[in-house]
């Protein structure tokens, strides 16, 4: 979790910073293009990352639980959401704006630290997943078309 490293003290400001929002199942939390400049963190519920691939389809990126984020791409600066994310249950996310979430990190620098350092740990080993999800791609690529000669 991105917030491991804070104290109780910490989580209780960041806690302060966020705002509760309540999802029922089904609804769009975020979607794939839109504008966005916060991040969330799942306190209940489920909820599918999903991405377009066109005519109406999406691909299922990831299930999502309780202490997961998503969000994070456009709070750390790019503008338009990388993919859509779903309620599968009912539940409820804190919605960290990326102004708000400035302002607690210059009153406590510390905080800003401490969380953008897990914010990376967590991107690292997204990174890492996609890799194999990758390498197991291409083999099966690289088997099927062996298969077809």
């Amino acid at each position: 979790m991105i917030f491991d490293d804070l104290t109780q003290t910490e989580l209780e400001l960041v806690d302060q910073a966020g705002t509760p929002r309540h999802y029922p199942q089904g609804t769009r939390i975020v979607e794939e293009q839109q504008h966005g400049e916060a991040f969330f963190m799942i306190i209940a519920g489920r909820v599918e990352v999903r991405k377009h691939i066109g005519d109406g389809q999406y691909r299922r990126l990831a299930e999502l639980g309780p202490c997961d984020i998503f969000g994070e791409i456009c709070f750390l600066g790019v503008p338009t959401r990388s993919a859509s994310v779903v309620a599968l249950t009912d539940g409820t996310a804190l919605e960290f704006s990326r102004a708000t979430f400035a302002r607690l990190v210059e009153q406590h620098p510390v905080i800003g630290l401490k969380t953008y350092r897990g914010l990376a740990r967590e991107l690292a080993h997204r990174m890492a997943r996609l890799d194999d999800d990758l390498r197991d791609a291409l083999l099966w690529a690289i088997s099927e078309s062996r298969g077809r000669k």
